[in-house]
């Protein structure tokens, strides 16, 4: 019984503390909803191009990138070690060093009711439908079926949550 109500005051702690750190990214990014819980560790990069809607969860040490546009449905649950990227760097020229030839951009969106499970990478120009799930470790290169699971690196179709 005592194991049960620490329990309990633990998670309502921790998410209180997630709830703060949301608010306070909620100052720079360009929307964010209600009930948005921000794990300790994650890493907002340019606030000012995500849009988060309402009862968003962002697990520990999660990266999210804002640079080419991100919009978040509701109900979207991140598992810890996620990285959004809405931007990588330009390799194309040989005689140029990549460090030197700028970024490529493509904004993101993830729909409503959608999982990322632990260690996913969502690449640039991406769009994950609405109620699919993202398998743990997958690297997402091209956009997700609403309501079916991908796995894998790259990302590929498993089945459909539904028949």
């Amino acid at each position: 019984m005592l194991v049960a109500i620490l329990q309990k005051i633990f998670n309502e702690t921790v998410f209180s503390v997630a709830r703060m750190r949301a608010a306070f990214w909620g100052l720079f990014c360009k929307k964010i909803g209600k009930r948005v819980f921000i794990a300790k560790g994650c890493y907002l990069m340019s606030p000012a191009g995500i849009e988060l809607g309402n009862c968003v969860t962002i697990n520990r040490n999660s990266t999210i990138s804002g640079q080419g546009g991100l919009k978040i449905g509701n109900n979207v649950m991140i598992a810890s070690n996620c990285s959004i990227l809405t931007s990588h760097h330009k390799f194309e020229k040989k005689e140029v060093p990549m460090m030197f030839q700028g970024e490529k951009r493509g904004s993101v969106v993830i729909e409503d009711d959608v999982w990322l499970g632990v260690n996913v990478v969502v690449s640039p120009g991406v769009t994950i439908g609405t109620g699919a799930i993202v398998g743990a470790n997958a690297v997402v290169t091209k956009n997700v079926e609403p309501y079916s699971i991908v796995a894998g690196v790259p990302a590929r179709f498993i089945r459909n949550r539904f028949d």
